[in-house]
């Protein structure tokens, strides 16, 4: 198996931060194109226009700020790697559902491997729907890598060890 497209879905929640580490590293030991994606739920922007026009430049603001917070994401974190890799695409992806949206671009994208943080934090919903990154790992066209916190670990380490 070949590994020539990676992609890493970026929410900016703390564990992002190690699957883009993970990603960058493996991008950058197979010489593969790294896809760093967020994702921006439709469903805000169908509450935006319910107000109209007043709110058109408010949304293109959020989505071109959004964009730029990524492109400094990743730049930052690759200097904190030292890292000189080439990122083929930095986008933000309109989408009604992460989960979808993120198993779409990976397809249309031809992507050889997804890498995803693993969020360690409980929801309600996660009980009631399942988590995205379950779904994606059932549904996903290309192999998956999911990593997760030190501090995760470390905490199941001591439980397992009391």
């Amino acid at each position: 198996m070949s590994i020539q497209r990676i992609m890493v879905p970026v929410s900016f929640a703390p564990s992002c931060k190690k699957a883009f580490g993970m990603a960058a590293t493996l991008a950058g030991a197979f010489g593969a194109k790294l896809y760093v994606v967020n994702v921006y739920k439709t469903l805000t922007r169908f509450f935006y226009n319910i107000g109209g026009a007043i709110f058109d430049e408010e949304l293109r603001f959020e989505r071109q700020k959004r964009l730029e917070d990524l492109s400094q994401f990743v730049q930052t974190e690759l200097e904190k790697l030292s890292l000189s890799i080439p990122v083929e695409e930095v986008e933000v992806v309109d989408g009604d559902n992460a989960t979808d949206t993120i198993l779409k671009v990976a397809k249309e994208k031809n992507i050889d491997l997804i890498v995803l943080g693993h969020h360690e934090e409980l929801k309600l919903e996660h009980y009631l729907f399942g988590r995205n990154i379950n779904r994606i790992v059932d549904r996903a066209p290309c192999g998956v890598l999911v990593t997760r916190s030190t501090e995760y670990a470390k905490a199941l380490e001591f439980e397992e060890a009391a």
